[in-house]
């Protein structure tokens, strides 16, 4: 009971705690190739109005596709010339995720666990790590957004939920190629009855992330270069589930993010 009543002033004090690391994190951050293409794509449409219609250079399987890191670095750049402006959207992302998984977690549990949730997710270091201009850390957002959204379906179909379910894959898709584990969640959910979808908010969803691939299209058409690696490693999308080496590399990642390297 002491708990549920403190829970919001200890809430603060540890968001608080949070947002200092994650400018910590974000001041020290080292610029190497997957923050200077970032930079490179906001800063050529921001001040030059050239947009760059595909993403970062993927690791084996070409750029990904879309327009999304070039606005997320162009348009706070935009708002206040500042490098220091994506970097704060991207804490705000972050801050937001939070709040959306929250949402779904105190509505499920009371506020003990909702106090462990605050201290596993907003002061990991795998998350604070992320505070850097590196195309996975938005990953964070649309996978938030993707549990949110999904939930608030359980017991009724909606529109808007359907449409925001769909806007977070279609976007996350235009940052990293692990998007496609959000479409299998919510095909596994869809199978399972867990959720009431609304399809004309999925129709509508599929139509906003089709238009807004269009100018990716039309780039890869003129130049369809950019879907290859630059070394023609001969993987392919899906490769890392069916070899040993990206698997055990992934295991890696859990024990390397979740130290304060930094």
């Amino acid at each position: 009971m002491y708990l549920e009543k403190r829970f919001n002033i200890i809430q603060i004090l540890l968001l608080f705690v949070g947002l200092l690391l994650s400018l910590f994190y974000a001041s020290h951050q080292i610029l190497t190739g997957d923050q200077t293409q970032m930079l490179y794509k906001g800063y050529m449409a921001a001040y030059n109005d050239v947009w760059i219609n595909y993403g970062n250079a993927a690791s084996a399987v070409g750029n990904v596709p879309g327009s999304m890191i070039s606005y997320v670095v162009a348009l706070p750049v935009i708002l206040v010339d500042s490098p220091w402006s994506p970097m704060l959207f991207l804490i705000f992302l972050h801050l937001a995720s939070y709040f959306l998984l929250d949402n779904v977690i105190k509505d499920i549990f009371k506020a003990d666990i909702r106090l462990v949730f605050l201290v596993l997710y907003w002061l990991n270091p795998w998350l604070l790590f992320e505070n850097i201009l590196y195309n996975p850390s938005y990953l964070f957002f649309f996978s938030a957004l993707h549990v949110w959204s999904a939930y608030k379906q359980r017991e009724q179909s909606s529109f808007f939920y359907s449409f925001l379910h769909i806007l977070a894959i279609g976007l996350a898709l235009q940052f990293h190629y692990s998007w496609i584990i959000l479409p299998l969640i919510s095909l596994y959910l869809l199978y399972k009855k867990m959720v009431k979808v609304n399809w004309f908010g999925v129709f509508f969803g599929v139509l906003v992330v089709g238009i807004s691939l269009v100018p990716y299209l039309q780039t890869v058409m003129k130049n369809s270069a950019i879907t290859h690696h630059v070394d023609d490693t001969g993987r392919y999308i899906g490769w890392g589930g069916v070899h040993v080496y990206p698997v055990i590399k992934a295991m890696i990642y859990w024990l390397r993010y979740d130290s304060l390297m930094f």
